[in-house]
């Protein structure tokens, strides 16, 4: 089996005017949009696959570590250049990334000479986007498509404000225990949030009546969401066809570049995957207050975008072992750590009895995870909410009268 990611879809500056060159003499239509594409989420994933509808070639400038922190200040971005990059380029509707100074991205427009260049219209009112990149792209008959934000919209800094409000409270109330302050934002009865929404749904998704409208979705950009009672039927219509069953699970909360070179490798070793995603409760009850921080079908919509997954299930067991009875897999395909004892567990001991095999494998960037994106937007929040008091005690200078 073959992984499903292509590999160099990443372009150099240096050999992007020749490469577009070549894309225009073949009378391929260039697609340009820019972005920093941080925390993703669905909402990222429609709005670039509404460029791809414009075009036969998306090309999408990922903005530059220095250009973001000099547009947002110290610690952004969250997640680096290359790991942000990468993780989009595993969209089936994404062809190419180039990085680029999202402040002036007129070098780049040279380059590609884009025959549309989508983007948000309030990048325009903001003046992020600059007149002179418009007029050049008039000058040899290029065409703009201004956007609105989906409604209603989630922005990466919406998430990171979140997470690093829920870790900061913990924080003082671990320290602070007798002021109360409630970490949920969201149901105060039960004391848990449920989790952001984006409020995308691929099912309805509408970029007008633009040629490439129906094209998408025969190209299959999508994998399926099904409910769980479906999957006895899905099983056995994929080995009535002689395909392979892998089953991997995972919450894809924040998601980063780790996840989706673990699920692709899943993928790799068969036919079909499905991706099980535990619900709001389940994570609720598994990580404790002000998780999930996206909400389960946000979340699942999302790993439908990428071109790893063929089903998504929302499950809502504290175990994976009702998935694996109803889908009967080949492969079940799991994380080696030190929290995940497979051997000893019930998973292990169904998986055995109903022949199929496990496949383990370490996270594939040990370095990102979760946990760390949490800790490092809640220092950046810190810094902006205490910003005075923490300039005072970082000055060596002793308080005299």
């Amino acid at each position: 089996m073959e992984k499903i990611h292509e590999a160099g879809k990443h372009i150099n500056t240096s050999d992007l005017k020749k490469f577009c060159d070549k894309l225009h003499t073949q009378n391929k239509k260039i697609v340009f949009t820019v972005g920093t594409f941080d925390l993703i989420h669905s909402g990222h994933a429609a709005y670039l696959l509404g460029a791809k509808s414009y075009g036969d070639i998306l090309i999408v400038g990922v903005a530059t570590n220095k250009s973001r922190k000099r547009l947002r200040g110290k610690g952004f971005p969250l997640i680096d250049q290359k790991n942000r990059a990468e993780l989009i380029e595993y969209f089936k509707f994404v062809d190419n990334t180039v990085y680029v100074d999202k402040q002036n991205i007129l070098p780049i427009l040279k380059k590609i000479k884009p025959d549309i260049f989508y983007g948000l219209g309030i990048d325009f009112r903001s003046h992020l986007r600059k007149k002179k990149e418009a007029d050049f792209i008039k000058s040899y008959g290029g065409k703009i498509i201004n956007v609105k934000k989906s409604q209603p919209f989630v922005s990466a800094s919406a998430i990171v404000e979140r997470v690093a409000d829920l870790k900061i409270k913990e924080i003082i109330e671990y320290f602070f225990g007798k002021v109360k302050i409630d970490l949920s934002k969201g149901d105060w009865k039960k004391k848990m949030w449920s989790g952001l929404k984006t409020d995308v749904r691929s099912e309805r998704l509408d970029f007008g009546n633009h040629s490439k409208k129906l094209s998408l979705f025969e190209r299959k950009y999508f994998g399926e969401i099904v409910d769980e009672g479906k999957l006895p039927q899905i099983s056995s219509k994929l080995k009535s066809d002689g395909r392979k069953i892998v089953l991997a699970s995972g919450a894809c909360d924040l998601l980063h570049a780790g996840h989706a070179r673990f699920f692709n490798k899943a993928k790799s070793y068969g036919d079909v995957l499905v991706l099980a995603i535990p619900s709001n409760d389940v994570i609720f009850r598994q990580k404790g207050r002000g998780r999930p921080i996206v909400d389960e079908y946000s979340r699942a919509e999302l790993m439908a975008y990428f071109g790893f997954v063929d089903y998504i299930v929302i499950f809502d067991h504290d175990e994976i072992t009702p998935v694996i009875e109803k889908l009967s897999p080949d492969i079940f395909f799991t994380v080696v750590e030190d929290w995940n004892q497979i051997d000893k567990s019930s998973a292990a001991a169904l998986i055995k009895k109903i022949g199929g095999q496990i496949i383990t494998a370490p996270p594939q960037a040990p370095t990102l995870s979760s946990s760390r994106l949490i800790r490092k937007a809640a220092g950046i929040r810190v810094r902006q909410v205490f910003k005075e008091v923490l300039d005072e005690a970082e000055k060596w200078t002793s308080l005299k009268d």
